[in-house]
């Protein structure tokens, strides 16, 4: 039987908290695409061009940094700075993942040949959302987005860092609105 403790669960049903997930990441998205068009393209070119090397960078850089962080706050002067690589931390991982949304998105379109932008992001961020209610695929699917879209804007912002642009070969037509 029911042990009669709910803590709230009756609020609101379960889908809700999906389609504001939806809608927050498809928010993230196009500020990105707009703020960021070329380097957005960038980073889903580089998970469609090298998705073996962009999932290994966004594992290590998922396992590597909590580590890295937790040796900087060792020391005093630096528990601050581990607060805010924390901080940069979530906000990487969230970005990531709506860029390997994005990517999966653009992808698809382009074996179709209809690539669009906007187009891209509502297939991927829906698409993952779809299949991340689905027990067991889904989280691994979702786990999957992330470390390929981690791994490709650890790639983009490093070389964008270092003066260039580093982009994968572009893929036929991904440069349409």
């Amino acid at each position: 039987g029911d042990s009669g403790v709910a803590f709230g669960s009756d609020l609101a049903p379960s889908w809700v908290g999906s389609a504001y997930g939806v809608a927050v990441n498809l928010v993230l998205g196009a500020v990105l695409l707009l703020a960021f068009p070329r380097f957005s393209r960038d980073v889903s070119d580089r998970v469609g061009g090298d998705a073996l090397r962009s999932g290994g960078v966004g594992l290590a850089a998922l396992i590597g940094t909590p580590i890295l962080l937790v040796l900087v706050a060792v020391t005093i002067v630096g528990i601050p700075l581990a607060l805010v690589g924390i901080l940069a931390y979530v906000v990487a991982i969230w970005v990531g993942s709506v860029y390997g949304q994005y990517a999966l998105g653009s992808w698809v379109l382009d074996r179709v040949g209809r690539p669009n932008r906007w187009i891209a992001l509502l297939l991927g961020v829906v698409a993952v959302a779809a299949i991340g209610l689905v027990p067991w695929i889904g989280g691994l699917v979702e786990f999957l987005v992330i470390l390929l879209g981690l791994g490709a804007l650890a790639f983009g912002l490093r070389d964008r860092y270092r003066g260039g642009s580093g982009a994968v070969p572009e893929r036929e037509g991904t440069s349409a609105d």
